[in-house]
C-alpha cells in the first residue's frame, strides 16, 4: 500500500519511468534504512539515521536558498544541491555506516540511480548530484563515523560582573 502511493505521488511529477523511479527512490531509501535500523531494535542507529535525515535536509535546502541556482530546464532555481540525491544518499550513507556493505552497496548502487535520473529528467546538473550526494555522505559521517551530534552539543552563557559570552562545545 505505502508504495503505490508513493508511486501515485511520483506519477504527478513525471511522465518518465526514469525520473519515476528516482522520485520513488529518494523517499524509498530512506525509510527503508530506518525500517532496518527498528527492525534491528538498534535505538542507538534509529537516533543516527534520524539526525541524519534531519540534517541532510536542513543543509540541502539551505544550500538550495543560498546558490539560487537554475535547473538545466529552467522551471525554477532549486538546482543546487539535488535533493533527491542527498535524501537518497544520506540513507544509503546510514546503512552502510552502521551495518556495512553488505546493506550499503546495494542502497549507494539505488541512490546513484537517483542521481542519474535527476540530470536524465534535466532537473539537475552533474555538479548538483555529486554535491547532494558528498553532503549527504559527508553529514551522515559525521554522525555515525565520528559521533558528532546535535546530543552532544552544548552552548552554555557566562556571565562575570564586566562581561557576558557564550562557551559552546562538542562532545564526540
Amino acid at each position: 500500500m505505502t508504495t503505490f502511493c508513493i508511486s501515485y505521488l511520483s506519477v504527478v511529477h513525471a511522465n518518465d519511468s526514469v525520473v519515476r523511479a528516482g522520485d520513488n527512490l529518494q523517499i524509498g531509501i530512506p525509510i527503508v534504512a530506518g525500517v532496518i535500523s527498528l527492525l534491528k531494535e538498534d535505538n542507538e542507529g534509529t537516533a543516527e539515521w534520524a539526525e541524519g535525515v534531519l540534517w541532510t535536509g536542513v543543509a540541502t535546502h539551505t544550500l538550495k536558498f543560498a546558490v539560487d541556482a537554475e535547473r538545466p530546464n529552467g522551471n525554477d532555481n532549486n538546482s543546487f544541491p539535488s535533493g533527491h540525491t542527498s535524501a537518497a544518499f544520506q540513507g544509503a550513507a546510514f546503512l552502510q555506516m552502521r551495518y556495512g556493505w553488505e546493506y550499503g552497496l546495494p542502497a549507494y548502487a539505488a541512490a546513484s540511480y537517483v542521481g542519474y535520473s535527476r540530470v536524465h529528467g534535466e532537473y539537475h546538473y552533474w555538479r548538483d548530484v555529486a554535491a547532494g550526494a558528498a553532503l549527504a555522505v559527508g553529514i551522515q559521517y559525521a554522525i555515525t563515523g565520528m559521533g558528532m551530534s546535535a546530543r552532544n552539543f552544548f552552548i552554555t552563557p557566562v556571565v562575570t560582573d564586566d562581561q557576558f559570552s557564550l562557551h559552546a562545545s562538542l562532545h564526540y
